[in-house]
């Protein structure tokens, strides 16, 4: 994600809207947990390919490694019941030529490893939901219209 510029989330909605003057921060959102949903899934199968083209570059190659990590151990990542309780656009602006906008989702869902052979639990829970905020940070060329997931980021607290 990009490193400050001390732009306010007002100003740098601003700054996006001077290259799509219709730029909605609502409709944003509504396909960032679209995006979400999607992202969760794929974790769960290990598998990027549905939507590969959501994603920047580093970010893909960084599932790839996961997933080639947990075939390896033979794990299957569980995520279930997730239930997205918030979900805002906490920065936006432009940074160099890119634009940026990131949006704070905060969940809770059942989160744990099985074996794929044995079904066994190796971590977390099935039972005891835990609640996690993210900050998902999309970039796009500046002037361009396909935004690309570029970054998740844990929040604590």
């Amino acid at each position: 994600p990009p490193i400050g510029g001390g732009a306010s989330l007002s100003e740098g909605l601003a700054m996006i809207r001077r290259s799509e003057a219709n730029f909605d921060p609502d409709h944003f959102k509504e396909v960032a947990q679209d995006v979400f949903f999607q992202v969760q899934a794929g974790w769960m199968r290990r598998d990027i390919d549905s939507y590969r083209h959501l994603l920047g570059q580093r970010l893909a190659r960084e599932y790839e490694a996961h997933f080639s990590e947990m075939r390896a151990n033979g794990h299957i990542n569980k995520l279930e019941n997730i239930a997205v309780r918030k979900v805002e656009v906490v920065a936006a602006g432009v940074d160099g030529n890119e634009e940026f906008v990131t949006v704070l989702f905060t969940a809770n869902l059942l989160d744990y490893t099985v074996d794929e052979q044995s079904g066994a639990i190796v971590s977390g829970s099935d039972t005891e939901p835990v609640k996690f905020a993210e900050k998902w940070t999309w970039a796009r060329p500046t002037a361009t219209e396909i935004w690309k997931l570029e970054g998740i980021e844990g929040v604590q607290g």
